[in-house]
């Protein structure tokens, strides 16, 4: 047993020195005896839930995918897959830029007139009406900002409020008719029957189409389903799952037709590129041909011999091989000409369409032209302020800059190289010449002139070859834009409505748990025996029930109540520490003032004087004495008047209602009450008393303030040290518990006064007759006196 109680004590001091202990089923059974407020908190939680999932604005995921074809796919047109113009070479990487592009995204809104919003106000919500009003609004800039109120009047016509807060009359105005309002010219168009939208009105919102399309551009997401596919994921998210997919849908059509454009343009540029050229070779081809003509009608010699034949085919070789050169240095002046004049360059012939095959100055030019429509493809800076886009836009720039500078190098390098083959070819056709002068007048000036006839005619047909297939190229042109999946919406993003009934039913639900427990961290008040226990190792000799009678004699009056039971609980278990005397003193005391002593010390004296034992209160709280207004005495001598020796002992002696039971009220307040304690008449006087009484109760002040309390208690047998319920604070009894650890205090036990708070994590339970620890009352059944005089759990 004593090692029971050393571990006992050790334990105590350990919760001491951790601090604050959560006593969790205190916190537990608060929220199942409060059940009410977890069931009103569920019902508020859920009902968030309700209305956020009814008035949120539902979003959602709209996808479509689409596949950019690397070649041709037509097998009938075979001849095409080597031609340049039918198949470009394509920068996967600059799609997902193009897509995005405002250019292209802005025409899409003007398709779908996306810059008119038409909302509706409801009773808690404003909607957009998209596809739910038949009528459609044309704006005739589309750079206008407008906000206006338009009301349905008749099947032809409609009334118009500048004002969205007006209630006057506003101007009317014939559906399909010129119509402005707040400023704005508009055209409004009727799309069906307005018989049931008669007499309602709806907001105008007109906002400018660049608005509009920065806006799609910022939600659209362009993405490569994976590394190296040539399929691309769209996405877009919105309220109107409708309006989303109308945009994809378009999107993806005029994707498809600026694709088709841009091939049709590199086929009609190369086409006037072309017929320039043929209109000069024309003349030179008309004039060859008008002197041929005439030589014949004037010589004899129409045909050539053997020899002059074979050294006109040989000439003619050389000149095929010079038609060719000729061409080429004919495009390079173009494209000299093209990048010195021009300040965009995404409109260049490509080299391969006129026949000129060098790999790098075909990739230059096509990188060029990338570049150039992918920096046509931003934003422009002073609309959209982005660090990234405007990064973007000045590498492109520096991009392109060097791709010039690398474009008329390589022309440069490429005009020597083939003025050395120039060079060569002329000096094969001079000694060919030479070999012609050993023929006869008539036959070297005929083959001079079907020699430059033939020239100009290669040259001409090989253009026209040219020609030829850029018109096909151009006539059969079809988009490399395949749509995968089409548009379609999938389940909200938000609001997500099963997660937030969830959510806040689990709110609702954790609330009071969370309530009650900031309540039990904030209170720092006593609540039951374990909160005395982990505080202070002071034996705790009982509890007292919560007194709901506005009078104090409870025991009297009620002798049979629960109340009463328990201060019969603790006459027994004052009777374990003070037994073997005959003659008892008790000294009641506490920390605060209104924690009940006085109540305290009035019953247990009836207890006594009830049991037959003749017993007396002392009021020694000198300073506020008031215990002689509950028995109906009087206070006009006193505990006071006796000790100063102004009264006699029998004149202060007061016969209370209660048989057996005496009183000493405080007396009138003295001034020095302390000094009047101090005195050898107040052990005296507990001298006599123990001859005449069989117990004797003290009533002192409060320790806390007063240390009259400390002074008496070497009189008394016993201190009976009173704490209340949800009214101490835990600090004071730390402090008695020093005194007790100190030795100041001895024979020291705690009660725990006014119980009103019952059930687990407060230690008591209300089992018929009182309040009950082990057993009847709070007898320490199952545990064994030390002698010390205080018990120990086994």
């Amino acid at each position: 047993m004593e090692n029971s109680f050393s571990f006992n004590e050790f334990n105590n001091q350990t919760q001491q020195q951790t601090g604050l202990v959560i006593e969790y089923k205190r916190i537990l059974y608060r929220v199942l005896y409060y059940w009410y407020v977890i069931a009103l908190s569920l019902v508020v939680g859920l009902t968030i839930a309700f209305l956020v999932n009814r008035y949120t604005t539902r979003i959602y995921p709209i996808t479509a995918s689409i596949i950019i074809r690397e070649s041709q796919e037509r097998a009938d047109a075979r001849f095409i897959y080597n031609n340049p113009l039918a198949n470009p070479y394509r920068n996967f990487f600059n799609e997902p830029y193009m897509i995005k592009s405002i250019p292209l995204v802005e025409s899409v809104v003007k398709d779908l007139n996306f810059n008119v919003i038409i909302q509706k106000e409801g009773n808690f919500k404003t909607s957009e009406q998209y596809r739910l009003l038949p009528i459609q609004l044309i704006v005739e800039d589309p750079r206008e900002r407008a906000d206006f109120i338009l009301e349905i009047i008749d099947e032809t016509s409609f009334a118009c409020y500048s004002d969205l807060g007006a209630a006057s009359t506003g101007s009317v105005f014939k559906f399909g008719a010129s119509a402005i309002c707040a400023k704005t010219n508009f055209v409004a168009s009727k799309l069906g029957s307005l018989e049931r939208f008669v007499g309602a009105r709806y907001n105008i919102h007109i906002l400018p189409v660049e608005t509009v399309a920065l806006a799609y551009i910022n939600k659209l997401n362009v993405t490569w389903a994976e590394q190296g596919a040539s399929v691309i994921n769209m996405a877009v998210n919105g309220s109107i799952p409708q309006k989303e997919v109308d945009f994809l849908n378009q999107l993806v059509l005029r994707y498809q037709q600026s694709d088709m454009d841009k091939k049709n343009q590199a086929a009609s540029r190369s086409i006037d590129f072309i017929d320039s050229q043929l209109k000069l070779i024309g003349d030179s081809l008309a004039y060859f041909e008008w002197e041929l003509q005439n030589f014949k009608k004037k010589n004899v010699v129409t045909d050539l011999t053997a020899e002059s034949l074979r050294l006109y085919e040989q000439i003619q070789m050389l000149e095929q091989q010079r038609i060719k050169l000729i061409t080429a240095t004919n495009y390079y002046s173009y494209l000299e000409e093209y990048l010195t004049s021009e300040s965009t360059y995404d409109k260049a012939i490509l080299p391969t369409s006129i026949g000129i095959t060098d790999a790098i100055l075909n990739g230059l030019v096509t990188g060029l032209i990338d570049a150039q429509s992918e920096l046509n493809a931003l934003p422009p800076k002073k609309t959209l302020e982005n660090p990234s886009v405007i990064s973007r836009a000045t590498g492109l720039k520096q991009r392109i800059a060097e791709l010039k500078s690398q474009i008329l190098e390589s022309v440069k390098n490429l005009r020597a190289t083939d003025l050395i083959l120039d060079r060569d070819l002329i000096t094969q056709v001079r000694n060919l010449e030479r070999k012609l002068q050993t023929l006869p007048e008539a036959e070297r000036r005929l083959v001079n002139i079907r020699r430059n006839y033939s020239l100009n005619e290669n040259l001409f047909v090989f253009l026209e070859q040219k020609r030829a297939e850029a018109g096909i190229s151009k006539a059969s042109t079809t988009s490399d834009i395949t749509i995968v999946n089409p548009p379609r919406a999938g389940s909200t993003i938000t609001p997500k409505t099963t997660q937030n009934y969830i959510l806040f039913g689990g709110v609702g639900l954790i609330f009071p748990f969370v309530f009650f427990l900031i309540v039990e961290l904030l209170n720092n008040k006593v609540q039951s025996r374990e909160d005395i226990e982990r505080v202070t190792s002071i034996p705790f000799i009982g509890g007292i029930g919560h007194k709901q009678e506005d009078s104090n004699l409870v025991v009297n009056e009620k002798p049979k109540s629960a109340l009463a039971e328990s201060f019969r609980a603790l006459r027994s278990n004052l009777n374990y520490f003070t037994e073997g005397k005959d003659k008892k003193v008790f000294m009641i005391t506490s920390s605060l003032s209104g924690e009940g002593k006085t109540f305290t010390t009035i019953n247990l004296a009836c207890v006594f004087a009830l049991s037959g034992k003749k017993t007396i209160i002392i009021g020694a709280d000198l300073r506020k004495p008031k215990i002689y207004s509950d028995f109906g005495l009087h206070n006009d001598k006193g505990l006071s008047t006796y000790l100063s020796g102004l009264t006699p002992l029998a004149e202060v002696l007061q016969q209370t209602e209660i048989d057996n039971l005496s009183l000493i009220s405080g007396g009138p307040v003295p001034p020095n009450p302390s000094e009047l304690i101090l005195t050898p008449h107040m052990e005296s006087l507990i001298e006599v008393l123990k001859k005449d009484f069989d117990f004797i109760l003290l009533d002192t002040p409060p320790m806390a303030l007063i240390t009259d309390g400390m002074v008496l208690s070497k009189f008394a047998d016993h201190t009976l040290y009173v704490v209340r319920q949800d009214y101490t604070p835990r600090s004071m009894l730390k402090i008695t518990d020093e005194f007790y650890r100190s030795g100041k205090f001895k024979n020291i036990s705690l009660v725990l006064n006014d119980i009103k708070k019952t059930g687990p994590g407060y230690g008591y339970g209300y089992y018929g007759y009182g309040y009950y620890n082990y057993g009847y009352g709070y007898s320490y059944y199952g545990q064994r006196k030390k002698s010390e005089g205080y018990y120990s759990e086994d």
